[in-house]
């Protein structure tokens, strides 16, 4: 069993976890049921940039289950293996393995736009459900997608310079993923009053999204 000190590069260090990722799976106990590779998973979250406020020096367990976004009904890739640490004190919190892997966050602009991206996520819901049309450009109408046509970029960019105080700071819904505290609840909304007066979007079917999106055009 090899430890994450042992390796040269962070490359290596990945290929090693997805190795041990696809042989463990699923695992409710991975230190009752694979105490070597807990082990492992316990110096890895070590890496973690924001160990202290993880508290990964509290975890009692790991956990690793489906991720709730995964489709049930295709195999498990590594990225549908959801981590949580659980903790001594009763709490549990999901964790990036990959975070751990590269020894650093993300950087606050990338997750910015995550996070404006899922706040106006019910809009894009919304239009599709009101729109049920064919693809615009091919008529499909099957694996419809919703296609920003001023690009999402474009939008998040200009709402930036007339906002341009924005939040550094989030926090994660039940997926997991990062979204806007209840503390910066005006920012949100600002920004979804901007993307609903602004944002004019289409139906795509998936494939000509893709095309699009080849082009330098992005979609939602």
């Amino acid at each position: 069993m090899k430890y994450p000190e042992d390796f040269h590069t962070t490359d290596e260090l990945r290929d090693y976890t997805i190795h041990i990722i696809r042989n463990v799976g699923l695992c409710k106990s991975v230190k009752q049921t694979h105490p070597d590779i807990y082990t492992f998973f316990v110096s890895l979250f070590q890496r973690h940039p924001e160990k202290e406020r993880k508290e990964v020096s509290l975890i009692t367990d790991i956990s690793i289950r489906r991720f709730p976004k995964s489709n049930p009904h295709q195999p498990l890739a590594v990225s549908d293996h959801q981590f949580f640490i659980i903790k001594n004190n009763g709490k549990e919190d999901s964790i990036s393995w990959n975070t751990c892997v590269k020894g650093e966050i993300n950087p606050i602009e990338k997750r910015l736009n995550w996070v404006m991206r899922h706040a106006v996520q019910q809009q894009i819901r919304d239009f599709k459900t009101k729109n049920p049309n064919p693809c615009e450009f091919c008529k499909a109408t099957v694996n419809l997608t919703v296609d920003h046509i001023i690009k999402f970029k474009q939008l998040k960019d200009d709402f930036i310079i007339l906002n341009p105080v924005y939040p550094t700071e989030f926090s994660k819904n039940e997926l997991a993923q990062e979204v806007f505290r209840e503390e910066d609840k005006y920012y949100s909304e600002l920004w979804q009053k901007y993307h609903y007066t602004n944002a004019t979007l289409r139906i795509l079917c998936k494939d000509c999204n893709e095309k699009l999106d080849n082009y330098g055009a992005h979609h939602i």
